[in-house]
């Protein structure tokens, strides 16, 4: 007799950058599937960010026969389940959650990321379930949203505080949010399991959107240029030697903007260099030409 481990995927978390998504002013999303597909061979969530279950989770994953495994796109938990490939051969009851760390590791997440740099170390929540005394935080969306997470999905300081005494120190470094994802959730599309405690049919996806940033392209010249009405940059200040566009422009890992003075193309900013103007809400990138 022959006895098989049968496992399939109880839910999916996806983190997607449109940093490495967009094609220049192309969106990914007003792409086709195709081109979607070709985006997304090229696209791994590891450029930026490391993703893990914290401590506590770990023990519970493993009390449950539950696999955690990251991929290109963000990770997935599988479920070893019966014959019937629908139950779970350990049953997880409704109340469990599951706490997983995202945590920044490309030290320029912020130049190429549209959260507010004065926000850097505030803490980001994602959650099916909304923490007591949060009401206006908003529930993680599901694959294909489109929401971008912004600063609405932050903890105030005081539940902060409290969800950061629950980690240890080396789990505290470079976090940036926390996924949180109960088995049921507090509305019946955002559950994991069935009412019965079965895996779902299809398998639950959440996502978390990051939207790339957009800034103010300084080019700033060794002579004086001469900038007419129709050209996409304008002096700055009057200056002559330094440029500046007409409007915010995006940043995009791949894909080429158009920026046009009198007969030349100039060049894109690279995301080395970002200047915050916090006052004024602007950020710049500068180029020396």
């Amino acid at each position: 007799m022959t006895f098989s481990v049968q496992y399939k995927p109880l839910f999916a978390v996806q983190v997607l950058h449109n940093y490495f998504l967009n094609k220049g002013v192309q969106l990914y999303s007003a792409m086709n599937q195709a081109d979607k597909q070709k985006q997304l061979v090229l696209y791994n969530v590891s450029q930026f960010m490391r993703i893990e279950p914290t401590c506590e989770t770990v023990a519970k994953l493993n009390g449950y026969g539950l696999v955690f495994k990251t991929d290109g796109t963000g990770f997935k938990v599988w479920c070893k389940v019966e014959n019937d490939g629908v139950t779970p051969v350990i049953a997880i009851e409704d109340n469990i959650c599951f706490t997983f760390l995202l945590k920044i590791t490309d030290r320029r997440f912020y130049n190429f990321t549209s959260l507010k740099m004065e926000n850097a170390g505030k803490l980001y929540y994602l959650s099916n379930l909304r923490p007591v005394g949060a009401p206006a935080i908003p529930l993680i969306k599901t694959a294909g949203a489109n929401t971008k997470t912004d600063e609405t999905w932050m903890l105030s300081t005081e539940l902060q505080n409290a969800e950061l005494k629950k980690l240890t120190t080396s789990e505290k470094t470079d976090l940036l949010a926390l996924v949180r994802l109960f088995m049921k959730g507090d509305i019946n599309s955002l559950h994991i399991t069935n009412a019965t405690g079965e895996l779902k049919n299809p398998t639950p996806v959440f996502e978390m959107l990051l939207e790339n940033r957009k800034s103010n392209w300084r080019y700033i010249f060794k002579t004086n240029q001469v900038v007419k009405s129709a050209d996409d940059v304008k002096k700055e200040d009057g200056n002559a030697k330094i440029l500046i566009t007409k409007t915010e422009q995006p940043l995009t890992e791949r894909g080429f903007v158009s920026v046009e003075l009198g007969t030349a193309e100039l060049p894109n900013p690279g995301i080395d260099n970002i200047i915050p103007d916090t006052a004024a809400n602007k950020y710049y990138s500068e180029i020396y030409m």
